[in-house]
């Protein structure tokens, strides 16, 4: 009977110390499962701050690059106008040392992040590189290209540079051989006029400018336009020439007289003591028309009374032709080989020479054509005088030359004539 007991002891002590072993080790049991979700929820938020981390500063170099592209944009432009402004070779050069290099090695640091980053992240820095890469490229294919454009703009600029030099040193080359002043002709030429006149004051040289002053050299205004002129008294005049060469002043007197008493195309001229009126033009005494030539002494005084007129005599007609101041040529004292028709192969159109004017208003009485007088030669009774020359005399076309005598009954084709009343 105590054994049976004691046996039930047992069986009941080691029942209960079963159930307290398998009491403990499902509370082990438990306890590891916890440990090991506190571990891995452990794990996750370690690894969720590890990402995180990692996106903060996958996040901070991108925005690095973003700052030294925009950095590098900014150095373009500045480094560009700075060429620009400098437009000289060394600022090429300096342009050449924009920091590309730096940029591009912080994008390359980003292919070495840690090995740790998932692959989504590395993919995303890899494309992000990527397009560094290519904006860099870009950017730089964008400097050569400005570059070339502004070397070539320079290349431009030197070129026009060179060439105004080289303009300058051959105008200074003419300036320096050209020492002669040109010729100014003011128009009309100085005397008697009896209707206003226009003023212009005209050059024998292409570039040239020309002045005028009245009354004195102390007003000088431009005189390549016209001037309209009404007054008795002096016009001074000069010319210079495209490097600087100066006429001298000159003077040009005129009259301004209220009544022409001859009519057309004829002029009042004091001789001897009375007033004769002289034609303007060779006959038939029209402007810009050809003068009458081959005709005789004889016919040619037979026109003159058909128009109410008479031949002129060698003194009416030296008269008209020396003017006012008893001049050797209808234009001065000087022969001036381009003043009248003088030095060529014909006659020209009258009046065409308009330089060629004496002070009274007769236009050609030197050169053009000799032109008949009634007067006859003292050393040959039976001819008359011819005077003033012809388109070919040269410098023995004065107002008194009349060194030829002509048969009064010949016809001369060098040979016309002018009226008088």
């Amino acid at each position: 009977m105590s054994e049976n007991t004691n046996t039930q002891n047992n069986s009941q002590k080691n029942k209960n110390r079963k159930k307290k072993n398998i009491a403990i080790l499902v509370i082990m049991f438990l306890l590891l499962l916890c440990l090991f979700i506190v571990q891995c929820q452990l794990d996750k938020i370690k690894q969720d701050a590890l990402r995180e981390q990692q996106q903060s500063e996958l996040e901070a170099r991108q925005q690095h690059i973003l700052d030294s592209l925009r950095q590098l944009e900014q150095m373009k432009n500045d480094s560009l106008a700075e060429l620009e402004k400098a437009r000289l070779a060394d600022s090429l050069r300096t342009a050449d040392s924009l920091r590309i290099a730096d940029s591009i090695r912080v994008a390359d640091s980003l292919a070495a992040l840690k090995p740790n980053i998932n692959k989504d992240s590395l993919r995303h820095v890899r494309d992000s590189v990527n397009h560094v890469r290519d904006s860099l490229a870009a950017l730089e294919k964008a400097r050569q290209d400005s570059l070339k454009q502004i070397a070539d703009s320079l290349a431009v600029i030197e070129k026009a540079r060179l060439d105004s030099l080289e303009k300058k040193r051959i105008q200074d080359s003419i300036r320096a051989a050209d020492q002669i002043p040109p010729t100014a002709e003011i128009t009309p030429p100085a005397g008697r006029y009896y209707d206003p006149i226009k003023l212009k004051v005209k050059c024998d040289e292409i570039k040239c400018k020309t002045y005028l002053s009245i009354g004195d050299t102390n007003n000088p205004v431009e005189a390549s336009k016209a001037m309209e002129y009404n007054k008795t008294g002096s016009v001074f005049y000069y010319a210079e020439d495209s490097v600087g060469n100066k006429t001298a002043w000159e003077e040009a007197k005129y009259d301004m007289a209220s009544d022409n008493v001859c009519g057309k195309n004829a002029y009042p001229v004091p001789v001897g003591g009375k007033t004769v009126c002289v034609d303007a033009y060779e006959y038939p005494n029209e402007a810009d028309q050809p003068p009458r030539d081959m005709v005789s002494q004889e016919q040619a005084a037979s026109l003159c009374e058909q128009a109410g007129k008479h031949l002129c005599s060698i003194e009416e007609w030296q008269a008209a032709c020396r003017g006012k101041d008893n001049t050797k040529y209808s234009y001065g004292d000087s022969y001036k080989q381009n003043k009248c028709n003088t030095n060529t192969t014909a006659a020209k159109r009258s009046g065409r020479k308009e330089q060629c004017r004496s002070w009274w208003g007769m236009y050609d009485m030197n050169g053009n054509l000799w032109e008949w007088t009634s007067s006859k030669s003292k050393d040959h009774p039976n001819m008359y005088l011819v005077a003033g020359g012809a388109w070919n005399t040269n410098n023995g076309s004065k107002c008194t030359e009349s060194k030829f005598s002509f048969y009064p009954q010949n016809q001369y084709p060098s040979v016309g004539f002018r009226c008088c009343k």
